[in-house]
């Protein structure tokens, strides 16, 4: 019994790695080909959101997408007319943080909210199209995961009905 689960986890962490990485080379590719400077962007969703699941993948990339176009109005708003110092960091997250509160938003969102706003406030000073490769890219990488998670299940639900 114990080998058999040994040998169900090791298959299912096999597939989880050919999706991250297949996913990660295709959102790359599709990131560069449509302009961007930054096109890790797009892998860095493919691996935030692959989950064991269609439903929590696509859950967590809607809950992706949500935080980052929060991050994103927050800080390109705002950002600035601030310097890049800590407190305004912190500000600017705990404004993000409390409009996805105000919107009863989980704690998800809030997590992408704040990543989102950490990098869009330090790069986009040094890059201004950085806030405008984010939003394309995460969306790529988000929308790659998706398709790649529903690929895989179409895929494998035909060779279990088939058996």
């Amino acid at each position: 019994m114990e080998l058999q689960k040994n040998q169900f986890l090791n298959k299912n962490l096999s597939i989880l790695a050919w999706k991250l990485s297949i996913g990660s080379i295709l959102s790359w590719e599709l990131s560069k080909l449509l302009g961007s400077h930054h096109p890790y962007l797009s892998p860095l969703s493919v691996i935030l959101t692959i989950q064991s699941t269609m439903d929590k993948t696509i859950s967590l990339s809607i809950k992706r997408m949500m935080g980052t176009i929060i991050g994103l109005i927050v800080t390109v708003f705002i950002a600035r007319h601030l310097p890049i110092e800590g407190w305004s960091l912190g500000i600017l997250i705990l404004l993000g943080c409390y409009i996805s509160m105000f919107l009863k938003l989980d704690k998800k969102v809030l997590h992408q909210v704040s990543l989102t706003i950490l990098f869009v406030f330090v790069f986009e000073h040094q890059s201004k199209i950085y806030a405008m490769d984010r939003s394309r890219d995460t969306l790529i990488g988000v929308l790659v995961a998706g398709i790649l998670q529903l690929l895989w299940f179409r895929i494998f639900l035909r060779k279990t009905r088939s058996h």
